[in-house]
């Protein structure tokens, strides 16, 4: 390997993270939409700037792409762009779909989901054993993150001998975007866990794999959040045949041990180290 191959995958590693910032005009190219129409949505409040730059706005184009696509999506359901508006609104906090994959074919060994709530790269490591294992045991899976770590995964899959495009078309894997949003109290950051794991198991994938851990920024977890946690984990825990959360919230609680005695099935726990113990 020479030196020059030496940085650039240095790069790419260190740059995996990384969102590109693009113009309205970069994004409309890159979309096959007119600047217009994505002046309208952002007008109408469907389309947010991420940053500026001079006179320039910039958009995080990975996110800019998910939202706009998820809104060509509802618009040719018939939706107006005031009720795109309010059906976006609705939904949880920080959690927008692109392409919920949550209907499709039978698969043998069934549809189960996973959760990247953190840019870590243990967690790019555990999706890649993750998406690989579904794809070769004709299972489904659907990987809820970031807009930005898209490219990714979507490497991953092809890293793994898989053709992308013909395994999203018979819904053997599908994608769905969380933004994790910064400083939420802990009560607001169970309700994001919440939403995404009821919505999933209601539609009925049989499990649901969560990479966490909780986002301090110097908050206490007070004994009301604490509570709270611990009773949603043990009612997750039951519900479903398999969750992966981060336990270290309740080191000595029934929820705790309900998630460790999972790890029978051969599943994944995230510990107090942050270290996903098979």
């Amino acid at each position: 390997m020479t030196l020059h191959s030496l940085a650039q995958e240095k790069d790419d590693f260190d740059n995996r993270w990384t969102s590109r910032k693009v113009t309205i005009k970069e994004l409309a190219s890159k979309l096959g939409v007119s600047v217009p129409t994505l002046r309208k949505y952002g007008e109408c409040g469907l389309l947010g700037v991420d940053s500026v730059s001079g006179r320039t706005n910039l958009f995080d184009e990975a996110a800019a792409i998910a939202r706009v696509e998820e809104i060509n999506r509802l618009k040719s359901r018939g939706y107006s762009l005031s009720l795109i508006r309010e059906k976006l609104d609705e939904r949880p906090v920080g959690f927008r779909p692109l392409d919920l994959g949550l209907e499709g074919g039978s698969f043998t060994r069934g549809r189960h989901a996973l959760v990247i709530m953190h840019d870590m790269d243990e967690y790019a490591r555990f999706a890649r054993r993750f998406i690989g294992n579904a794809l070769r045991n004709n299972q489904a899976c659907m990987l809820i993150a970031d807009p930005a770590h898209r490219a990714l995964y979507e490497k991953v899959v092809r890293d793994e001998g898989f053709d992308l495009d013909t395994a999203m078309k018979r819904r053997q894997i599908c994608f769905a975007w969380f933004e994790g949003k910064e400083h939420l109290d802990p009560h607001r950051q169970i309700e994001q866990y919440d939403a995404i794991v009821s919505m999933v198991r209601n539609a009925g994938w049989q499990s649901v794999r969560i990479l966490s851990q909780p986002e301090r920024h110097g908050m206490c977890f007070d004994e009301s959040s604490l509570e709270q946690y611990e009773e949603r984990l043990t009612l997750w825990a039951r519900a479903l045949p398999v969750i992966v959360a981060c336990a270290c919230l309740a080191p000595k609680s029934a929820a705790h041990d309900l998630l460790h005695t999972q790890r029978v099935h051969r599943e994944f726990v995230l510990g107090d180290s942050v270290f996903i113990q098979p």
